[in-house]
C-alpha cells in the first residue's frame, strides 16, 4: 500500500497529494505527474490552473 495524503484540492479539480519521501503527485482532471518539493508541487499547479495564485 503506498502512502497518499491530500494537502491542497483547487476548485478546477486539481490537487496536490504527499507521495512521502519529498515526493509530491501533482494532478488535474486529465493527468497526474509527479515533482521533488512542496514548492515545485505549487509552482506546477499554478502553472496547470493558469497562473492563478494559490
Amino acid at each position: 500500500m503506498t502512502f497518499r495524503s491530500r494537502i491542497y484540492a483547487t476548485s478546477r479539480g486539481s490537487s496536490i497529494d504527499a507521495i512521502g519521501n519529498g515526493r509530491y503527485l501533482v494532478c488535474n482532471q486529465a493527468y497526474c505527474f509527479e515533482v521533488q518539493g512542496l514548492r515545485q508541487a505549487h509552482e506546477a499547479l499554478r502553472r496547470q490552473d493558469g497562473g492563478s495564485g494559490i
